[in-house]
């Protein structure tokens, strides 16, 4: 792959376009668990519809440059999705829904790992199970830092 084509290949993995079709339009706003939760079931109904063939998610790992044009691997939006979801959770924390020692950034991380994993996961084995275990587990996780 070309040096250009890496570019705009990383372009299109950054773009929030991409971010809004993981789910990133509910992100923007999310500051409740529920908010997640309706996040999650978008993100599974993207896949579940891609499985089947009826629509198409973007790929967690596309290709992307590392300055020289060799090609590598670069999440789809990544930085976007880790992002929205750091906002969210620290919102949450702000309202009062996460306890204050919620750390917000390690949270996103793992929710995005999640995401990342199990799209991956479900994906390749054409089992939205996969993605819908790694996504519950993370959440699962994050409820746990429910306050009070």
């Amino acid at each position: 792959m070309d040096r250009d084509a890496c570019l705009r290949a990383r372009a299109v993995a950054d773009s929030p376009s991409n971010a809004s079709a993981l789910g990133g339009s509910l992100l923007r706003s999310l500051d409740s668990l529920e908010d997640l939760a309706r996040w999650r079931d978008e993100v599974i109904n993207l896949h579940r519809q891609a499985i089947l063939g009826i629509s198409t998610v973007p790929d967690v790992a596309s290709c992307a440059c590392n300055g020289t044009g060799s090609r590598v691997t670069c999440p789809v939006a990544a930085s976007t999705l880790e992002a929205l979801l750091a906002a969210g959770i620290a919102r949450m924390r702000e309202n009062g829904e996460l306890a204050v020692d919620a750390d917000p950034a390690r949270l996103a991380m793992g929710l995005t790992a999640a995401l990342r994993g199990g799209s991956l996961l479900a994906k390749t084995t054409r089992d939205i199970a996969q993605l819908e275990a790694a996504l519950d587990l993370a959440l699962s996780c994050l409820r746990s830092h429910s306050a009070g």
